[in-house]
């Protein structure tokens, strides 16, 4: 079968959780089973959050992050992946949020499509056109490499007509810093050489899909990476969402360190505001993180 045709059968079959939610409740009168049926209605109460609910709410994550040696508040979001589960509908109201925040600029970490099936890229990434801030983005391996048709080319053309500005294998100056593009780790376009030369005595702050990039990065090259890709395991089971998430090298979410071969690298993980796989989120709904960089 189709894979794609599987995504949509998941995503529209989930509805029917809500009728055997109701017979569930009606079977509670009675006495015998009454357990299992508790249990069972519990189990889909709690489908129904992850499916229905969670996935829908947009959180805002304020966090302070000192020694950067830049001044600056950014909102940093990711894998947006409209598609299969999310439509220009949901970008409109993540738009209208990110509105009503105060900072310098939008960046954004890759991922902005999954399965986008032959839709109007043009379309459905309209309501970028929207935001009252510059923004800044990369792609990310659902964007420009398996899984999935590679739309590179028109994605750009389409970020380029909302005035999102791609930054991939180059910088552009905010304020007292230097913003840094690297493109997707998974399709080998993350190469930092272009960091090097010329050099800079600005602070870096560099931007990738893929946080496993770092582990090319040193605290000469990047201050700080921001970026994405993990969904911070998106179903957040205890221990289990672990294995799932996407990195060599032990990212999640939030704050980490890596040590690479060229020192330490801090980076700044953000959950992210769509879903891949599953349309589920649990424990850890889509997130817009407000960065306070101070120096």
């Amino acid at each position: 079968m189709d894979k794609l045709l599987i995504k949509q059968c998941l995503f529209y079959g989930s509805w029917l959780v809500w009728p055997f939610i109701a017979w569930l409740l009606w079977r509670l009168r009675e006495r015998r089973g009454r357990w299992l049926v508790a249990l069972l209605l519990a189990a889909c109460l709690l489908f129904a959050w992850a499916r229905f609910v969670e996935p829908q709410r947009i959180h805002v994550q304020e966090t302070a992050l000192t020694g950067t040696g830049a001044r600056v508040r950014l909102l940093l979001i990711s894998d947006i992946h409209l598609g299969v589960y999310k439509d220009s509908t949901y970008l409109q109201r993540l738009v209208d949020r990110i509105n009503t925040l105060q900072a310098d600029a939008v960046v954004i970490a890759g991922d902005f499509t999954y399965e986008p099936d032959g839709q109007s890229l043009d379309a459905m990434f309209a309501p970028l056109g929207g935001l009252r801030l510059p923004a800044y983005a990369v792609l990310g391996n659902h964007d420009q490499q398996a899984p999935g048709p590679d739309i590179d080319a028109e994605l750009r053309a389409a970020l380029a007509m909302h005035r999102v500005e791609v930054i991939e294998g180059k910088t552009v100056r905010l304020g007292g810093f230097r913003l840094a593009g690297l493109g997707d780790r998974w399709a080998n376009k993350d190469d930092p050489a272009f960091l090097a030369a010329p050099s800079s005595s600005l602070p870096t702050l560099v931007l990738s899909h893929n946080p496993d990039s770092a582990i090319d990065l040193g605290p000469d090259l990047a201050t700080l990476v921001l970026a994405g890709h993990t969904h911070g395991g998106q179903i957040r089971i205890p221990w289990l969402y672990r294995h799932v998430i996407p990195s060599r090298y032990g990212f999640d979410r939030g704050e980490q360190f890596l040590a690479t071969p060229r020192g330490r690298v801090r980076v700044y993980t953000t959950v992210g505001t769509g879903e891949v796989g599953l349309p589920l989120r649990l424990f850890n709904p889509p997130t817009i993180d407000v960065l306070d960089l101070r120096p």
